[in-house]
């Protein structure tokens, strides 16, 4: 099944390829902070995560919202869900830069969490979304919760990590 192309290529299509841009530049640019595979996990989890939300509950039968142009699955709701993928890695990378803890770590989960309700707004305003039953509360909610989980996905994949390394690779020490 081919999906459909956009009905006309207009302020959602742009918002998208301009985010998506935008975002996978940094990445491309950025300084390495932590193993490929450990992002790669994390980019899966981000865009497994709004896949399963959005099929969730913006199908039937809650269907709270639609995303572009289509109320079916469109071509572009595809990359809509890889736009968001570049930014959870720069909350991670930023994490393991900065380390907040105590209250730290959770201002830093809620300044996240506003700034994807800002994305999500100026999303909604180029028409990627269209509300039905949902509200942009309903969404800083969900990434608190996404947000958390993320982090403390990152923090258990990168000790497995060190810790597989660690146990892989014996330092001399341990003979």
């Amino acid at each position: 099944m081919i999906l459909p192309l956009p009905i006309r290529f207009d302020a959602n299509e742009w918002y998208i390829l301009i985010n998506s841009t935008c975002g996978y530049l940094w990445l491309f640019f950025s300084p390495k902070r932590f193993p490929h595979s450990i992002s790669v996990l994390l980019v899966l989890f981000c865009v497994s995560a709004a896949i399963i939300y959005d099929h969730a509950i913006a199908g039937p039968p809650l269907d709270w919202y639609n995303i572009n142009d289509y109320t079916k699955y469109e071509l572009f709701d595809v990359f809509t869900y890889f736009m968001y993928a570049p930014y959870a890695l720069l909350c991670v990378y930023l994490y393991d830069k900065f380390k907040p803890k105590g209250l730290w770590f959770t201002a830093y989960i809620v300044l996240w969490s506003l700034l994807c309700v800002g994305f999500e707004w100026l999303a909604m305003i180029c028409h990627v979304f269209k509300f039905h039953k949902w509200s942009l509360v309903y969404s800083f909610s969900v990434y608190l919760i996404m947000t958390s989980l993320y982090l403390r996905l990152f923090e258990y994949l990168l000790r497995k990590f060190h810790s597989q390394s660690a146990s892989s690779f014996p330092s001399k020490r341990a003979e």
